[in-house]
């Protein structure tokens, strides 16, 4: 059984995983670990580092089998267990994401949206759309693990318990709430605030070193 992984390296394995798909039905292919850096903006020692993490050694003259690669990325992400997953409040960003799913990943399945108000009928094709006050039955029903929440400040805590005690034991959290939860369900806090001061930050300093 492999490791726990350092949050970095599976954050950056998905990186990995996303770019190797475009290549995989390519014959004999292989990349080395700074053309992977040099995509996914790290460095060729990261790379290396990761990679060596999940058991993978690269040829010194011809890299890394990218095939191999997706295996070995796939078995540490436990892709073999598909996840249910549902998106509370959702709008534009879930559709966006939604359409990435579709397309490359097999691992997650988005099972259930929930809304406030009345549910519209076709919000995503195939997949049902719920009032939230159906929230904590469907998600039970629904065998629901983990939970993507875009809701208002002012609901966001309220929600967020009532998942717990359905059962979630996943979310990630778009809503400006530090959540407080039990020590069992892992929690990741998009904070787009600082994501958007940090990229006028550096947007700032590249127009002036024109």
């Amino acid at each position: 059984m492999l490791q726990q992984l350092p949050e970095k390296t599976v954050e950056r394995l998905s990186q990995y995983r996303r770019i190797l798909l475009n290549y995989r039905f390519v014959e004999h292919a292989y990349i080395y670990s700074h053309n992977l850096a040099r995509i996914v903006k790290t460095n060729a020692a990261n790379v290396r580092r990761d990679l060596m993490l999940i058991g993978v050694s690269g040829d010194f003259h011809k890299g890394y089998d990218i095939n191999e690669l997706l295996g070995k990325i796939n078995e540490a992400l436990d892709y073999s267990h598909v996840t249910r997953i549902a998106f509370i409040g959702m709008g534009e960003l879930g559709r966006s994401v939604a359409a990435h799913f579709g397309q490359n990943n097999t691992s997650m399945q988005i099972a259930a949206t929930f809304v406030f108000g009345k549910p519209p009928a076709n919000l995503l094709d195939g997949i049902p759309c719920f009032n939230i006050s159906e929230l904590q039955q469907m998600i039970r029903q629904m065998n629901i693990e983990l939970c993507v929440v875009a809701v208002p400040e002012n609901f966001a805590r309220e929600l967020t318990t009532i998942l717990v005690h359905a059962g979630v034991s996943g979310i990630l959290n778009f809503s400006p709430v530090q959540l407080q939860l039990p020590a069992w369900v892992h929690v990741e806090q998009f904070d787009i605030i600082t994501k958007l001061e940090k990229t006028a930050y550096f947007m700032k300093r590249k127009h002036r070193g024109k």
